[in-house]
């Protein structure tokens, strides 16, 4: 059964503590660079392989809460996992109130936990708000990423898929954000141009998938894990049903995707 902590706004099972206290274990006996390296990275989300995906683990009734669930993960979830994780490696603070801090402070609008609405809902508002925190860097500009002009309203033309947009306020609080996003000016880069700048991907970069899909900005996130000379996406995978690395080079894992128009990349700082 889940604890609710009326303290904190956290929900979380027994289950999941004991998991985070093998994985600080493991960190501890295995681990020789106690800094956020992406070869830390890439190992926690090693470690994760073979956890089962679930879909809108965040979706929960009002109050907003955070939500920890190391037992099941989607795409995001997975991503937010891997990095504060390897955050708390290199403070050196493998404690479970420390990691509730720290996850608190990448999953919401400035690490503050206020209602549905500050957690961070559009990826590349989660890019762009980790950036400003000083946890990663947006390089997609950079490896020669082109201007993407998108309108985002997916949340609220689908509102029935989340529970929270029933409320007329907190519908319209999610429709200014969307605007708000939908004025920045965003780089992605075609998955026709990949072949181009696959070699300036390195291990642990973020990988996130940008969409055709009319309102939506990212459709699927991973991390890039290099293997025989071609990237490939460590992910919590829907298809897979479970945390895993992708079998194919990400090149032809987006080529495999009508949806997917190309990447935005983010390196962990």
């Amino acid at each position: 059964m889940c604890h609710v902590l009326n303290i904190l706004p956290l929900v979380y099972c027994q289950e999941d503590v004991e998991i985070f206290e093998n994985l600080s274990c493991y960190v501890s006996s295995t681990t020789k660079d106690f800094s956020c390296t992406p070869e830390n990275i890439l190992m926690i989300g090693r470690y994760f392989m073979g956890i089962p995906y679930a879909p809108y683990i965040l979706e929960t009734a009002e109050p907003e809460k955070l939500v920890i669930n190391l037992r099941e993960m989607d795409c995001v979830t997975f991503v937010e996992n891997a990095l504060v994780l390897a955050m708390l490696i290199k403070n050196g603070k493998l404690t479970f109130d420390d990691y509730a801090f720290l996850l608190q402070t990448v999953r919401y609008r400035k690490g503050a936990v206020s209602e549905y609405v500050s957690r961070l809902h559009y990826f590349s508002d989660w890019i762009f708000d980790n950036q400003r925190k000083g946890l990663l860097a947006n390089v997609t500009r950079s490896l020669g990423g082109r201007t993407l002009s998108k309108k985002l309203h997916f949340m609220t033309t689908y509102r029935e898929q989340y529970p929270a947009l029933g409320s007329e306020d907190i519908f319209r609080k999610i429709r200014a954000v969307e605007k708000n996003i939908s004025r920045r000016l965003l780089y992605y880069i075609p998955k026709s141009r990949l072949p181009h700048i696959e070699k300036k991907i390195i291990d642990g970069d973020l990988i996130a998938i940008t969409t055709n899909i009319e309102g939506l900005d990212i459709a699927h996130v991973g991390f890039a894990i290099c293997l025989k000379g071609k990237v490939h996406l460590l992910n919590a995978s829907k298809v897979k049903g479970k945390v895993t690395i992708s079998d194919e080079p990400l090149q032809c894992y987006l080529a495999s995707h009508k949806t997917y128009s190309g990447i935005m990349v983010a390196r962990i700082l």
